[in-house]
């Protein structure tokens, strides 16, 4: 049981993070709010926001990132880096959850997932490689992330979905100062944006479930620079929803060291075993 929520929780977190990528739009119009910070920038729209990522992701290409999530009591943690846009995007990260620890490559058009020490089959090589080529539901979901992969694709699907600014205020974050970014998004229209089955969808049950969730509540801080540095997305309702009520559904991501440069390879060949 253990072994399935890990691998769960890597390759759910794998497409929400390959989810955070962008495309290209128009050059952003920010405004100015005296009342928060004595005129510091604002954005007043989701469609704004999104543009001014989306334009310094694109000059940054590449961050470091950490980790936190609770997924209905299962708790994970990590830390890795990716490169989010050219012909390769490509991540890496290592995480741990109830004692054990995997780590999960994004390389390629393929993921490869090394299971915790002694929970592989005997005789089974360390990495399993998955190739994202096929018609399955997560290599579509992946796939699709990846096509253009800077972190601000989710506020692309958000804007999409109707999704808007409820709040927006200076503070300070980890040490520097921040925009910190309140927004609030309509739970099936997300959902239906993602561009592949959901079950909850496909049921009259499953649908107004979600429709009485209402909104999904998201928090983003960004830096002086428009640059991503804190993303915090609440999925209770979501697992009230799938009828886990009372359980907690909640990730918090810090992006660090933005153009730094990364290295991501695919493991040693005769590491892998393909599936």
């Amino acid at each position: 049981m253990r072994r399935t929520a890990l691998t769960a929780a890597g390759v759910a977190l794998v497409i929400a993070l390959a989810g955070c990528g962008g495309k290209d739009g128009g050059s952003a119009t920010p405004i100015d709010n005296p009342a928060q910070g004595g005129g510091a920038t604002m954005f007043a729209s989701i469609q704004e926001l999104a543009q001014a990522a989306t334009a310094q992701t694109q000059k940054s290409q590449s961050a470091r990132f950490t980790f936190e999530m609770d997924m209905a009591g299962q708790k994970a943690s990590g830390s890795g880096q990716g490169r989010f846009v050219g012909e390769n995007p490509a991540m890496s990260m290592t995480m741990g959850m109830g004692g054990q620890s995997m780590e999960v490559r994004l390389v390629d058009n393929a993921l490869y997932m090394k299971m915790p020490e002694g929970s592989a089959p005997e005789g089974m090589k360390p990495w399993i490689k998955t190739s994202l080529d096929g018609d399955d539901p997560m290599s579509q979901s992946v796939r699709q992330s990846l096509g253009q992969n800077d972190p601000a694709k989710t506020l692309d699907m958000i804007q999409e979905a109707g999704g808007k600014i409820v709040k927006s205020e200076q503070a300070q974050l980890d040490g520097q100062p921040t925009t910190h970014y309140v927004i609030e998004v309509d739970a099936v229209k997300m959902m239906e944006k993602q561009g592949q089955a959901n079950p909850m969808l496909d049921s009259a049950e499953g649908r107004q479930a979600m429709e009485q969730i209402g909104t999904i509540p998201m928090e983003l801080w960004l830096n002086g620079d428009q640059l991503p540095v804190q993303v915090v997305m609440d999925m209770s309702k979501m697992m009230e929803a799938a009828g886990q009520a009372g359980q907690t559904g909640k990730m918090t991501m810090k992006y660090t060291d933005w153009g730094a440069p990364v290295t991501i390879e695919a493991p040693p060949a005769d590491q892998v075993t393909e599936r």
